[in-house]
């Protein structure tokens, strides 16, 4: 367990000094990978509040729980994945039975719900911390008018935003932020001559055929070249051309703002330093994985050793379950692939490692930036050249590579473009990972590197995670991945025991 502020890095230190100056609601804009969570914890629990709400991303309960626990050794109520159990605890709360937590965790999608949404309106919170609050830049969506309408009932409460993103595609996306935390200042009245004041726009009329919806220039021709119809709907589509004023935008919101690039925090950061993701399974890929893991105990059970054949073909299909069903050709979703997306739509360079070349070739063809790709299957004369164009392009926004022994992602390859690299899953042994870590961590490397590991919880992520530790503090590998594949399995089945 951690204490707090004493275990703070000094930058740290420093903003929840100046957080706790004030009691003003504030926007913390930092970087990913800085430590925006721990000071935002160091608030709540220095700043003498009664009850906190934080809401984040589904992905980040469960991490939001673990730093919590690490830092307080306090078990905050959590409103699980797909669940709304843990919203009797505010009931219990308001009735006055049971000890409350200062601590609650409910994800954005739990504003979209009406009962959730008049429960949520009750309860005095009297510090609300809302994580990656980008999410929120369409003031149209339910999400974003829930929130809203849940602040209008907590006027009196101080609200901290917290996103590396701020600004995800226009200068308007930080509208809402502001509307959040300045509510007197920005409202949706507001929004229109915000944009005016710092993009420009390139206006163009189109239209939309009503029959089979085809967009076209808006012209006199009155037949759709598609369907042939001649029933149109016209709009008027925007293009951001440029930005302005952006210097006194800043200007105008950095006494509520906290600003820290990794490069700033460098002489405060270590090398290189782990950030581990706790994830939940949704009930779906819950339910498959229980029913593989089921299957290869009963193969381990039947007298089949852990290296042969139909034994290892199953843990390998279990490893790939917990990464995303589909690459085993189930059409179900991934926490994972969930967490690893929100990571890319951060906007920060970004290498992604797997063992699967199926799971790199499923998200080459999804994530939906621009990206390079580099497997087993890339030419060797190829790789190189590809690595260096991602270090200098910065319109290449992430990199997909395979990690294990002889994997292109282990060796030959300097990827110093990026400092954040996660492992969808990693190999058996920790030095073949550290390999795939040491192709950000080289010489020309400018910043710290941030390892992420994203963990599914009551998984045999839990147990990789346990035994490569215990094997990394130690100088030899003395038993190897066959040993540390039984290890890994054993820790597995005494957990469901």
């Amino acid at each position: 367990m951690f204490n707090l502020p004493d275990d703070l890095y000094q930058h740290q230190k420093e903003d929840l000094d100046r957080l706790l100056s004030t009691e003003e609601s504030m926007m913390n804009l930092s970087e990913m990978g800085v430590g925006k969570t721990p000071i935002a914890i160091g608030l709540a629990t220095k700043g003498g509040y009664r009850k906190a709400l934080v809401i984040c991303p589904k992905t980040l309960r469960l991490e939001w729980a673990r730093q919590i626990k690490d830092w307080t050794g306090e078990e905050p109520d959590v409103s699980r994945r797909g669940s709304t159990r843990r919203l009797e605890t505010l009931f219990n709360d308001m009735l006055g039975k049971g000890e409350p937590s200062l601590w609650f965790i409910v994800n954005y999608d739990t504003f979209r719900t009406r009962r959730h949404l008049d429960i949520l309106n009750l309860y005095p919170f009297d510090l609300i911390i809302m994580d990656e609050v980008h999410r929120l830049r369409n003031e149209s969506t339910t999400t974003t008018r829930g929130i809203m309408e849940f602040l209008s009932h907590h006027k009196n409460s101080r609200v901290l935003c917290m996103t590396g993103s701020p600004i995800v595609n226009r200068p308007e996306d930080l509208h809402t932020i502001l509307e959040i935390v300045r509510p007197q200042e920005y409202n949706r009245f507001t929004r229109s001559q915000f944009e005016s004041q710092y993009t420009n726009y390139d206006y163009t009329m189109m239209k939309r055929c009503r029959s089979c919806g085809k967009v076209t220039t808006y012209t006199s021709a009155m037949v759709c070249t598609g369907c042939g119809s001649m029933h149109f709907k016209p709009f008027r589509s925007k293009k951001l051309v440029g930005v302005r004023g952006l210097e006194e935008l800043r200007k105008k919101t950095e006494k509520f703002t906290i600003r820290r690039t990794k490069e700033e925090v460098l002489k405060y950061l270590p090398e290189k330093y782990y950030r581990r993701v706790m994830l939940d399974m949704g009930d779906e890929q819950r339910e498959l994985y229980d029913s593989m893991e089921k299957e290869l105990f009963v193969l381990l059970d039947s007298g089949e050793p852990l290296w042969a054949p139909g034994v290892l073909a199953q843990l390998t299909r279990l490893r790939q379950l917990n990464v995303d069903p589909k690459i085993l050709g189930i059409d179900k979703p991934s926490a994972k692939t969930e967490f690893i997306q929100d990571l890319i739509n951060e906007n920060g360079k970004l290498v992604i490692f797997s063992t699967f070349e199926k799971y790199v070739m499923y998200l080459h063809y999804n994530i939906g930036v621009e990206h390079i790709t580099i497997t087993g299957s890339t030419p060797v004369d190829e790789r190189i050249p590809m690595a260096v164009e991602f270090n200098k392009n910065p319109n290449i926004r992430v990199c997909l590579a395979t990690i294990g022994p002889s994997s292109p992602g282990g060796e030959g390859l300097t990827l110093t473009g990026a400092s954040n690299v996660v492992f969808a899953d990693r190999w058996w042994t920790p030095t073949t990972n550290s390999q795939g870590e040491d192709r950000l961590h080289r010489i020309t490397q400018k910043n710290s590197v941030q390892v992420i590991l994203p963990i599914i919880e009551d998984s045999i992520d839990e147990s990789f995670d346990k035994i490569l530790e215990k094997k990394k503090a130690i100088s030899e590998e003395y038993l190897g991945e066959q040993g540390n594949m039984q290890e890994i399995v054993d820790d597995l089945r005494r957990s469901r025991q």
